[in-house]
């Protein structure tokens, strides 16, 4: 009698936690956020990649908000560790400030991917915090390209 009590409480044990272990976090349901992570981490490499002088404060304050935008949108999607498709520039490019322009195409990509991902209730808002901290750093490259 007390074996089967024994193997019953194990078996519903095993049974608790294997539903608990399926219950996953919120997560997106279009692959909008998953694209948008990618190319807010290609945008925060080509700021991370441009080491003029001068330039110090704002690479990290407009990388600050890129991983802000990163982690709001990391609370809804699942991130899958995919390689960003950062690359440096090519050899015989004169135009120093092309890492800068770079940046702000795939920050302008990333805001258009959330701007079209689904914001579940669950999520409370993140996209518009992630699209807001994306300009953030948008406007701040800008503010760099215009000042040079």
């Amino acid at each position: 009698m007390r074996v089967l009590k024994s193997m019953g409480l194990a078996i519903g044990g095993l049974l608790t936690i294997a539903f608990l272990t399926m219950a996953s976090p919120v997560q997106a349901q279009e692959p909008h956020y998953l694209q948008a992570l990618s190319e807010l981490r290609t945008a925060r490499d080509y700021i991370q990649f441009d080491h003029r002088e001068g330039f110090g404060p704002q690479r990290h304050e407009a990388v600050e908000e890129i991983d802000k935008a990163i982690a709001e949108i990391k609370h809804a999607a699942w991130d899958d560790g995919k390689q960003t498709k950062f690359a440096p520039p090519a050899q015989g490019v004169t135009d120093p400030w092309a890492p800068m322009h770079e940046a702000i195409k795939h920050l302008d990509s990333a805001m258009d991917h959330v701007k079209h991902g689904v914001d579940q209730p669950e999520n409370a808002g993140l996209r518009d915090r992630a699209i807001q901290h994306a300009w953030a750093a948008h406007q701040i490259i800008e503010g760099v390209l215009q000042g040079h």
